[in-house]
């Protein structure tokens, strides 16, 4: 048989090869099945039933993966226990067995559909991932209302995971065993609660392959490549050697950066700087800290509003903070206020469709007009600020009166919050982030306003250069490196420093080794990233001399295109700091 290569999105690097294991999803009936008036009642306690079965099940898990895991990785059966519980989910499948008098299977199906139309429907990446956490309550309440049956034994030889999708506690369950070796999935993203689960583990996984399913059957031989996103499967022996050398050679690479996360966070001559990470969910700080991070650099607290199919309340959102706040203590934390609206809709606000949702209302907009739900938020960050390590930043801020508008209502709250003897961090900082022109431009006025500043270059460049990256299309023009877009950003960074306030970069140039390099040129000090990259970064930092970087930077400025300027920086760091580029770290 010849042997197929598929391409994916690497969402957890490593590589290994071995068996494949094709696991089983729940299918929905698309069947309706009706009942007479006088079953209703009857088929409700069915309904409940399952949900008590279910309920068991998810606290049972719980307490197994938190004795397997860790209690980072447990808690996301807590968000899946508050679903279970959330009156609107459980009031929708009640109505519909009630008022169309059909099995509890159809109401599921139907209640399912709709709730994955809806985040379908949400551009962003991010929050398109959370439809499988009310897909896995379902699914579950779906299989509960069979009879209960003798499960067969568990399979507990090594082998290569491959499935359509995997439902977060599938993936917490079957990842924690042990014996996965790695992930191939047709679904998900970078954000993806397996995803997320698979980096903390060290399983190599592929995502996004689309048919994977169909292509291979059990006991076929995959290698698995989560460093490329590549998968290929029944490779000749020679491709298997060839990758069993790439993988011995990885595997060496990844024990000498583990060592680089302990290693003190300084240039050849000993300019410090700090790696932080960039987190969606609590269960990511330990991870974080693992890896090397000095910090929480950005904490993207949309992920409460999916908890629960209904509005967060303010201890919902305050659990979430202050667990991350003690977690992290004494490292500080920085949250985000909601950056939703726009194309990150959530069925919860009732945002209607904007014609350009990128320019529309999201972010600081959403907050300043919702302000009741906005004052919610405050009130929980300043509640989980006593141990004084949280930082409060706010999204997509455009010009000085949004700054002022905030501060005033952040006076209201915290007048609130001390009426009622509640303590809170008299004197948290506030940031703002630098993600759009506008306040790029006037970052010299902003700043003199807060006491610090994040710069978001994903937006920052794509609406600076008007490229939208994900569109094919045009995403060659998306060029970090870009004259105007690093005069744009030393601009940024020059007007902090005037001022002796703190800046960091948390978009992804923070993460990659080249444009990191740029940044510490400029006098950058704190670089926020997603968790698996702050090994890699911190040993490129720790590889070259400030004092030599700042200069090929400063040459490099006067450079007319991207390329030169790559090439430029690339051909001198080449020459005086070689170290910097073993295994690949830079080119």
């Amino acid at each position: 048989m010849d042997y197929i290569r598929l391409r994916g999105l690497g969402v957890s690097p490593g590589i290994d090869i071995g068996e494949v294991h094709l696991t089983e999803k729940v299918v929905f009936t698309s069947r309706k099945e009706t009942i007479s008036s006088q079953q209703v009642k009857e088929e409700l306690q069915r309904l409940k039933n399952a949900i008590g079965r279910t309920n068991d099940q998810l606290v049972l898990i719980k307490e197994e993966i938190r004795k397997k895991i860790g209690e980072e990785h447990s808690f996301i059966f807590e968000a899946h226990l508050l679903i279970l519980k959330d009156k609107s989910l459980l009031s929708s499948l009640e109505k519909i067995i009630k008022e169309e008098k059909s099995r509890a299977e159809w109401a599921i199906s139907r209640v399912h559909d709709k709730y994955q139309e809806l985040f379908e429907s949400i551009s962003d990446e991010y929050f398109r991932q959370r439809k499988f956490d009310i897909s896995d309550v379902l699914s579950r309440i779906y299989s509960n209302l069979k009879p209960i049956e003798l499960k067969k034994r568990d399979d507990n030889s090594e082998k290569i995971l491959v499935a359509h999708d995997l439902l977060p506690s599938e993936a917490a369950v079957r990842l924690s065993k042990g014996n996965v070796l790695a992930v191939a999935l047709d679904m998900g993203g970078q954000t993806s609660h397996t995803a997320i689960l698979a980096r903390s583990l060290n399983i190599p996984a592929v995502m996004g392959l689309r048919n994977i399913t169909q292509r291979v059957k059990n006991r076929d031989i995959l290698i698995v490549d989560g460093t490329d996103g590549e998968v290929i499967i029944n490779p000749p022996l020679a491709i298997r050697k060839e990758f069993a050398s790439k993988k011995e050679k990885y595997d060496d690479y990844q024990q000498e950066l583990k060592k680089t996360a302990r290693l003190r966070s300084s240039t050849l001559d000993e300019v410090v700087f700090s790696p932080l990470a960039n987190i969606e969910l609590p269960e990511e700080v330990n991870l974080a800290f693992s890896l090397g991070a000095e910090g929480i650099g950005l904490f993207r607290s949309e992920f409460i509003y999916f908890q629960s199919t209904s509005l967060p309340t303010e201890e919902d959102h305050f659990l979430i903070y202050s667990r991350i706040a003690k977690e992290a203590y004494p490292s500080p934390v920085y949250i985000r206020t909601v950056d939703v609206g726009g194309e990150k809709n959530l069925p919860q606000l009732k945002i209607e469709k904007e014609p350009n949702p990128a320019l529309g209302l999201r972010a600081i907009r959403f907050s300043l007009r919702d302000r009741e739900l906005f004052k919610i938020q405050l009130r929980a960050i300043l509640r989980a600020s006593s141990l004084k390590n949280v930082r409060i930043l706010f999204p997509m801020i455009t010009e000085l009166e949004e700054v002022k508008e905030v501060k005033l209502l952040f006076q209201e709250v915290k007048g609130e919050l001390e009426a009622k003897r509640i303590k809170f961090d008299e004197n948290i900082p506030l940031g703002v982030m630098i993600e759009v022109p506008a306040a790029a431009a006037i970052s010299d006025i902003l700043v003199k306003e807060v006491d610090y500043l994040s710069i978001g270059t994903n937006d920052l460049i794509q609406y600076y250069l008007a490229v939208d990256r994900s569109n094919e299309l045009v995403s060659y023009l998306f060029k970090p490196l870009h004259p105007s877009v690093l005069r744009l950003i030393k601009f940024i960074i020059q007007n902090a420093q005037k001022e002796g306030k703190e800046v960091t970069v948390c978009g992804e140039m923070a993460a990659d080794p080249l444009s990191a390099i740029v940044l510490l040129g400029f006098g950058l000090r704190k670089f926020s990233m997603n968790p698996i990259f702050i090994p890699r970064i911190k040993n490129v930092l720790r590889s070259v001399e400030y004092k030599t970087v700042k200069g090929i930077v400063q040459k490099a400025m006067a450079l007319k295109t991207a390329q030169e300027i790559e090439e430029y920086i690339i051909e001198k760091i080449l020459v005086k700091h070689p170290k910097a580029f073993l295994m690949g770290q830079i080119t």
